[in-house]
């Protein structure tokens, strides 16, 4: 256990947001690095400051007392060391105790989370970087409003199956490797759910809970990128979000590890529990 203060960036997100709560309730010192410190209505008892990641002007003061950070890279930067490298670099100024990064699982060079954490690490800052499976979230806001307006899963994932996580969970993860740094090694953690579904059956579990049918609309790739573009989505993003649509249909998405249950000591969350907790977010 440390006593000084975890810097939170991404507070109002959907692995953020649990974070800033399981760190407050683990009795650490907190403070939320957000781009518009006047949105996120974040709990009582965390410290918002101004963290824009295109504002290199904002790191410092954001890392004032800070001995560890959270960083996650938000969807929409690809430039890694332009964005990211400012609070990298004054962290390691500032000699910070831990890092803890938020990668993915599978992390390869063609992704901007590898340049992430190799920029962390050539910094020289001590680092666990937390390699999630798909979040089990993005069904609730990638596919919000496909399934309650829908009732669709538009994807390019064939018959991939994938282990999904609940960002919950990573949260978990994150605030016991915070509050017990001796215990959690450097090493990278692959964390994922407890089982590896197809978005078929992802799609029969939220048919059972929502009691009504829904389909999942199986894309093709060029589909899949029409379906993006028309979203407004950067291009950037649909990269990224193609690369996992492969990664799923080629099978690499399906691992399953025993990581979150050892630092947990309880099994990952499923896909049912999950779906039945969130099942308000469906309802139209």
């Amino acid at each position: 256990m440390t006593d000084g203060m975890v810097l939170v960036t991404g507070a109002s997100g959907t692995v953020g947001r649990p974070l800033v709560a399981a760190l407050l309730a683990a009795g650490q010192q907190v403070r939320a690095g957000v781009r518009d410190p006047k949105r996120g209505q974040l709990p009582a008892g965390v410290e918002v400051v101004r963290l824009d990641f295109l504002d290199p002007a904002t790191a410092g003061p954001a890392l004032l007392d800070v001995d560890r950070i959270f960083l996650m890279r938000p969807p929409a930067i690809s430039d890694v060391a332009t964005a990211l490298g400012p609070l990298v670099e004054a962290a390691a100024q500032r000699r910070v105790q831990r890092m803890v990064v938020l990668s993915v699982m599978g992390v390869n060079p063609a992704l901007p989370h590898w340049r992430m954490e190799r920029m962390v690490r050539l910094a020289g800052l001590p680092m666990t970087a937390l390699r999630p499976s798909y979040f089990a979230q993005n069904l609730l806001t990638a596919f919000g409003d496909d399934i309650r307006l829908r009732s669709q899963l538009p994807l390019a994932s064939g018959n991939g199956r994938v282990s999904f996580i609940d960002t919950r969970d990573i949260a978990e993860a994150a605030a016991r490797i915070f509050t017990d740094l001796p215990g959690h090694p450097a090493e990278p953690v692959t964390l994922t759910g407890p089982e590896a579904l197809t978005f078929e059956e992802v799609a029969s579990v939220l048919s059972a809970e929502l009691g009504r049918p829904i389909t999942y609309l199986r894309q093709s790739l060029w589909q899949r990128r029409r379906t993006l573009q028309a979203q407004g989505m950067p291009s950037a993003y649909v990269n990224v979000q193609l690369v996992i649509d492969i990664t799923t249909r080629l099978g690499l998405a399906r691992k399953i590890t025993p990581d979150l249950p050892r630092i947990l000591g309880r099994p990952a969350t499923s896909m049912t529990r999950f779906i039945h907790d969130e099942r308000a977010g469906w309802l139209s």
